[in-house]
C-alpha cells in the first residue's frame, strides 16, 4: 500500500480558485525536528483529507493505509498516541466532538499565508469580489512513460562539495553525445550515416516508427546503427522531421523526411503566406451561404473533404453549393482553415480514389481563434502579449470561469507556472500604481483597448480589456486574466503599463469535445453551470492539438470516489428518458430480450419501449448510409473516453461508448444498448453520421442493468462454466417476462432487482429461473467451480524471456524507474525499449480480452509464467502463491510489483508474447554503507526517483543464487542520477548522504 501515497497525497490536496496545491505538509518553521518531519507530512495528509476530523481510535488505521504501516511511536520516544500527537501542536490539533477525542490538521503560518493569498480568485457571481474555490481532487493517472523528456546519459560530475566522490574506475565522457546501452562509447562516422538516413527515408516517405528505425537500418546497410543516433535525429531537421512527443499515451513516434515547400495557392494554418486577393463583387459569398458552411464545418470536428463539401451542403439543406467557392478557396479563408492531411505526402490522399485530382483531396475544417484575449475582440492601441504556452502535463488542473458555449468555455490553468506568475503580476501592479506619479485614470477609454482595473475595494488591481462604454460613466471591462466580464466605474480605469504586457493572458477558450452540435442547447449550458463553471477540474487535450489552435478538451471532476466526465455527462442530458419503459414495483413486462450475462451477476435486458423502436429504425438508415459512402471517411481519428459512435456487432452497427483508452489504437467500448463491454482498434470504430447524430443522441441507452432477484453471487463472481450455462438459458428466448422486485437508486447506474420468467404461463416466483437455480444441485456446483479446462505446464520453457543485457561496470543506462521500495531495493526499467513494451501491452490487450469471451479458466501453480489482467491492462507475470479465496499472488515481470488477482483472470503466455525480455531489473542504489533504511529515507528516495526517467551508472552486477524476485538471477548496483536540469546532475545518493549526515548532527 506504500505505492498509494502519490494518489492519497492528490485526494488530501485543497486546490484553491488561485491556483495553488495545498500540499500535505507543507513545513512550519521550526515546528518540528527533522527526524519527525516526514511522519507530520503523512499525518497531514491523513488528516487533510477529512474536514470532519478524524477520530483518535481510528487515525493508527487510516495513517497505516496512507504509508503501509502504523506511527512508529516507541521509535519516536512515545508510549501512547496522544502524548506524541500533543507534541506536535503545529500538525495535530486535538478537540473533544461528542464526547470523542478527534484530530484536525493545524493551519500553520505558511498554509494560512497561502490562504490568504489564493483568496484573489474573482467571480462574475460576486461583483468582482474575490472568493475561495475549494476543491478536493484525485490524480488521474496517465501514462507515466509520456514524459517532455528523456534522460541523458552524458552526466556531469558531482561538485567537489558533494557527499560521494566520483569512482576513479567510471568514465568521465561529457559533450552532447550519450552512450549506447551496451556502454559502448565510440563516435559514430556522423555524415555517412546522416546520408543513410536519408536514404532510407526517401524509400519510407510516409514516415517510419523511430522503433523500427534500427531494424530496417541494419538490413538496408548491413550495419548495426549506433544507439545514439536515434537522440540525435530531433536535431537533424534538414534531413528528418521527428513527431512530437504525444500525450495520447503513445511512446512511439513518427520520423518523416523534411516537408516539401506549401504551394501557395493552398495557404496552411500557422505558414505565412501573402494575403488572399480580396474578392470581386462577384465571387462574395452571402451571409446565409457563410453561416450554413459554418455550422456544417461545425459538425465536423476533424474537418471535411474538399471534394465532399458540396453534396454534404446539397443534402444538408437542399440547396446547391456555390460553384465559385471551391475554385477560390482563399473566399472563406477568414472562417475556416484549408490543408493537406498528409503534408509530407500529397499523393497518399489518392489511394482512395486515383479519379480525384490531388489538389481537391484537401481537408476544410473551421478556423479557430486563439489569437488576442479570450474575449475575442480586437485588442486597439497596444502590443499584444505572448501567446499562452499550454501545459506539458496529460491532465492539467484548470479553473472553469465561463460557458458562453460547449464551443467557447474558458479556463486557466492552476499550477505553479500559471498561478505564480499571474500573482506576481498584480502584486506588480498594486505596487506600481500605488505610487502617485504612475496613477495615470483613463479619460477616454476605446472598445478593445487594455487597461488596468481596480478593484472596488481600492487594494486589488488587475488587466483587462474594454468591452463596452456606457452611460453614466459605466465601462463593461472583460478580466483578461480571470475570464469574465463586469461592469465597473470609469473612475477605476488607469492606462495599463507597456511593462504588464509580457505576461501570457491567463485566461484562455478551450472546445468540449463531442459536443459540437449541441453547443448552444440550453441544457448543456445549464449542465455546464453545474457540473464545471467556479470549479477547479482535470482537462485532458486530446491529440492534434497545435499551440495555434483552440484546444479541443474533455473535462473531469475526480472530487469524488467515481471520476464524472463533464463532456460525457452534458451530453446524456439531452437523453428523453420519456422513451423508455417506465419501471415500477411488481409491474410483469413481455417480450423481454436478455442482451448479456456477467460473472459478477449483472444480467442486461432490453424493454419493448419507443426508444428500442427508434432506435431500429435509425439503425437501419445507419446500414443505408454506409452502404452508400465509403465508411473509412467516417473512421473516428479522435478518440476519447466518453465518446459516441458505432461499432459493428454480429455484423450490424450499433451504438457504443468509449469506456477507455489503452493507447493510440487499443480501446475498450461498451455497446450502450446491450450492456456488452468490448476491445477493439480505433479503426473499428465510426462517426455517427452527422444527420443522424441529434436523433441518436435523445435515445437513453436501451440496455437496462439487472441481478436477478434471490440469487446469490458467490465471493469471486461466477465461473466461466456457469456464465455460459446462464447465457444458454436466458439469451435468445422468445417468450422471456420479467417481474421487478426492487429498484435500487442509491447507485450511480439505476440497478434493478428481477425475477426472470422463461416460458412460464404463470408469474408466481416458484416458476422463475431464480428460484429454479436457487434448487439446482447441478447450478450450484458450476456456480462455485473454479477448477480448470487449461493446464500451464510448470515445465514452460522460457529462458528466452531472461533479459539477456551484459551490463558492464561504468556503463551509463536511460532507466525508467517504475517502483521504489528504499535505496537498498527498486527496480528498473531500460528506457529503450519501453516503446516495445507499450506496443506488446496493446498486443495482449486485444488477444486476452477477445479470448475471455471463451469462459475457459486457467489452472495454475507456483512459479508458473503467465499472463493476467491487473485492472484494465494485461501483463506478464510469475505465479507467487495461490491463495484460498480464488486469488493467487503474482509478480510482474515488466513493472517489478506484486498483485492479488482472480484466477479467472489468469491466461497462458502464449509464444508471440514471449519474445520481449523481462522489462524489470531489480537494483540497490551505489554509494551508500547502511543497509538499514529510516521510513523518512524510504520516503525521500522514493518522491525523487519513483515514476521518474534517469540515468544509472552500473557500479557493480550482484549474481543472486537463491533466485526470488529476480527471476534471472542477478541484482545491480547502481548510481541513479536525475539530469533533468540543464546546469546541474543531481546524484540521489548524495541526497541520501546529505541527509544523514544532518541527523547525525542533530543527534
Amino acid at each position: 500500500q506504500q505505492y498509494k501515497q502519490q494518489d492519497k497525497e492528490q485526494r488530501s490536496g485543497t486546490y484553491t480558485g488561485g491556483g495553488y496545491l495545498l500540499k500535505p505538509g507543507g513545513r512550519c518553521e521550526g515546528s518540528m525536528s527533522d527526524p519527525f518531519e516526514s511522519i507530520g507530512k503523512m499525518l497531514r495528509s491523513v488528516l487533510q483529507s477529512s474536514k470532519a476530523g478524524v477520530s483518535i481510535d481510528s487515525l493508527q488505521s487510516e495513517y497505516r493505509s496512507l504509508c503501509g504501516e502504523s506511527i512508529p511511536l516507541k521509535k519516536l520516544g512515545y508510549s501512547e498516541l496522544e502524548d506524541f500527537l500533543q507534541s506536535i501542536p503545529s500538525v495535530v490539533r486535538l478537540e473533544y466532538r461528542m464526547g470523542e477525542l478527534k484530530c484536525f490538521a493545524a493551519v500553520c503560518r505558511e498554509t494560512a499565508h497561502i490562504a490568504e493569498l489564493v483568496a484573489r480568485q474573482k467571480s462574475s457571481k460576486k461583483s468582482g469580489h474575490s472568493q475561495v474555490v475549494n476543491c478536493r481532487m484525485r490524480f488521474k493517472p496517465s501514462n507515466p512513460y509520456m514524459l517532455n523528456m528523456r534522460p541523458r546519459s552524458s552526466l556531469r560530475q558531482p561538485s567537489a562539495g558533494d557527499a560521494y566522490k566520483w569512482p576513479s574506475h567510471f568514465p568521465t565522457h561529457g559533450g552532447n553525445r550519450g552512450c549506447s546501452a551496451s556502454g559502448d562509447y565510440s563516435v559514430y562516422d556522423v555524415e555517412l550515416v546522416r546520408r543513410r538516413i536519408t536514404q532510407l527515408l526517401e524509400k519510407y516517405c510516409s514516415g517510419l516508427w523511430m522503433s523500427k528505425i534500427s531494424e530496417v537500418y541494419s538490413k538496408m546497410f548491413n550495419q548495426t546503427l549506433h544507439p545514439q543516433v536515434l537522440t540525435d535525429l530531433e536535431q537533424w531537421t534538414y534531413i528528418c522531421e521527428v513527431e512530437k512527443p504525444s500525450s495520447n499515451n503513445r511512446a512511439d513516434r513518427l520520423v518523416y523526411p523534411p516537408l516539401p515547400p506549401k504551394p501557395s495557392i493552398v495557404p496552411r494554418s500557422g505558414i505565412k503566406n501573402s494575403p488572399p486577393t480580396p474578392p470581386t463583387n462577384s465571387s462574395v459569398v452571402s451571409a446565409e451561404v457563410r453561416q450554413r458552411i459554418k455550422e456544417l464545418l461545425s459538425m465536423y470536428s476533424l474537418g471535411v473533404w474538399a471534394h465532399a463539401l458540396p453534396k454534404l451542403f446539397m443534402d444538408t439543406y437542399k440547396t446547391p453549393f456555390p460553384e465559385n467557392v471551391l475554385d477560390n478557396l482563399s473566399l472563406l479563408m477568414d472562417m475556416w482553415t484549408v490543408e493537406y492531411p498528409i503534408p509530407h505526402d500529397k499523393s497518399k490522399v489518392m489511394e482512395y480514389d486515383g479519379s480525384v485530382p490531388v489538389e481537391d483531396n484537401l481537408i476544410i475544417t473551421v478556423k479557430t481563434q486563439s489569437q488576442g484575449p479570450p474575449s475575442y475582440l480586437h485588442v486597439v492601441g497596444a502590443e499584444i502579449p505572448p501567446r499562452l504556452v499550454l501545459p506539458s502535463e496529460h491532465y492539467p488542473s484548470v479553473l472553469v470561469t465561463e460557458a458562453k458555449s460547449s464551443n467557447t468555455v474558458t479556463i486557466r490553468y492552476v499550477g505553479e507556472n500559471y498561478s505564480n506568475a499571474q500573482q506576481y503580476l498584480e502584486d506588480a501592479m498594486c505596487s506600481f500604481y500605488s505610487q502617485d506619479s504612475n496613477h495615470h485614470p483613463l479619460s477616454n477609454p476605446v472598445v478593445g483597448q487594455l487597461v488596468a482595473v481596480r478593484g472596488e475595494d481600492g487594494d486589488e488591481l488587475v488587466r483587462a480589456q474594454v468591452m463596452e462604454i456606457r452611460a453614466p460613466n459605466k465601462v463593461k471591462v472583460y478580466y483578461v486574466d480571470h475570464g469574465f466580464s463586469l461592469e465597473t466605474s470609469g473612475i477605476n480605469l488607469l492606462e495599463l503599463h507597456q511593462d504588464f504586457l509580457s505576461l501570457p493572458f491567463q485566461a484562455t477558450n478551450v472546445r468540449l469535445a463531442g459536443l459540437e452540435t449541441f453547443s448552444s442547447h440550453p441544457l448543456v449550458l445549464s449542465s455546464l453551470e453545474k457540473l464545471a463553471v467556479g470549479k477547479i477540474l482535470l482537462m485532458e487535450t486530446l491529440e492534434p492539438c497545435q499551440q495555434i489552435d483552440m484546444p479541443v478538451a474533455v473535462l473531469y471532476d475526480t472530487s469524488e470516489d467515481d471520476d464524472i466526465n463533464i463532456n460525457s455527462a452534458c451530453l446524456k442530458t439531452l437523453q428523453d428518458n420519456t422513451m423508455n419503459n417506465p419501471l415500477t414495483l411488481n409491474v410483469a413486462y413481455q417480450d423481454v430480450c436478455v442482451t448479456n450475462v456477467c460473472a459478477n451477476g449483472i444480467i442486461y435486458c432490453q424493454l419493448p419501449s419507443r426508444g428500442t423502436a427508434r432506435l431500429s429504425k435509425l439503425l437501419e438508415k445507419t446500414e443505408a448510409f454506409f452502404t452508400t459512402q465509403r465508411t473509412s471517411e467516417s473512421l473516428v481519428s479522435r478518440p476519447f473516453s466518453g465518446k459516441f459512435c458505432l461499432a459493428r456487432h454480429k455484423g450490424k452497427w450499433s451504438r457504443v461508448e468509449i469506456t477507455n483508452m489503452f493507447n493510440h489504437r487499443v480501446l475498450e467500448i461498451l455497446f450502450i444498448d446491450m450492456g456488452i463491454p468490448a476491445t477493439l482498434e480505433v479503426t473499428d470504430l465510426r462517426e455517427i453520421p452527422p444527420l443522424l447524430v441529434k436523433d441518436f443522441t435523445i435515445i437513453p441507452p436501451q440496455a437496462i442493468k439487472c441481478r436477478l432477484a434471490d440469487l446469490k453471487v458467490p465471493e469471486g463472481d461466477w465461473s466461466p462454466e456457469a456464465v455460459l450455462w446462464m447465457k444458454e438459458a436466458v439469451m435468445g428466448s422468445a417468450d422471456c417476462k420479467m417481474k421487478i422486485l426492487k429498484l435500487d437508486e442509491h447507485k450511480a447506474e439505476q440497478l434493478v432487482y428481477t425475477h426472470l420468467f422463461i416460458g412460464a404461463e404463470s408469474l408466481e416466483l416458484d416458476k422463475s429461473i431464480n428460484h429454479q437455480l436457487t434448487q439446482s444441485e447441478l447450478w450450484q456446483k458450476l456456480a462455485t467451480q473454479t477448477n480448470n479446462t487449461i493446464c500451464i505446464s510448470n515445465a514452460l520453457c522460457y529462458v528466452h524471456l531472461i533479459l539477456l543485457l551484459f551490463f558492464q561496470p561504468g556503463q551509463n543506462m536511460d532507466v525508467f524507474v517504475p517502483v521504489a521500495c528504499h535505496p537498498g531495493y527498486f527496480v528498473l526499467q531500460p528506457w529503450q525499449d519501453l516503446h516495445k513494451l507499450m506496443v506488446l501491452m496493446g498486443e495482449m490487450i486485444l488477444y486476452y480480452n477477445q479470448l475471455c469471451k471463451t469462459n475457459t479458466t486457467t489452472h495454475v501453480q507456483r512459479g508458473d509464467v503467465c499472463a493476467a489482467r491487473i485492472e484494465k491492462n494485461w501483463h506478464r507475470v510469475q505465479v507467487r502463491g495461490i491463495l484460498s479465496n480464488g486469488l493467487v499472488s503474482v509478480y510482474e515481470l515488466d513493472h517489478g510489483k506484486r498483485e492479488q488477482v482472480h484466477r479467472n483472470l489468469i491466461q497462458p503466455l502464449i509464444e508471440e508474447f514471449r519474445q520481449l525480455p523481462f522489462q524489470a531489473v531489480t537494483a540497490q542504489l551505489a554509494g551508500m554503507t547502511q543497509h538499514q533504511w529510516t521510513e523518512e529515507a524510504s520516503i525521500l528516495f522514493r518522491n525523487h526517483v519513483e515514476k521518474r526517467a534517469l540515468v544509472a551508472q552500473v557500479e557493480s552486477v550482484q549474481e543472486v543464487s537463491e533466485v526470488n524476485d529476480e527471476l534471472w538471477g542477478r541484482r545491480l548496483t547502481v548510481y541513479l542520477v536525475d539530469t533533468a536540469t540543464e546546469d546541474k546532475d543531481l546524484w540521489i545518493h548524495t541526497i541520501l548522504a546529505d541527509m544523514d549526515s544532518e541527523m547525525s548532527s542533530a543527534a
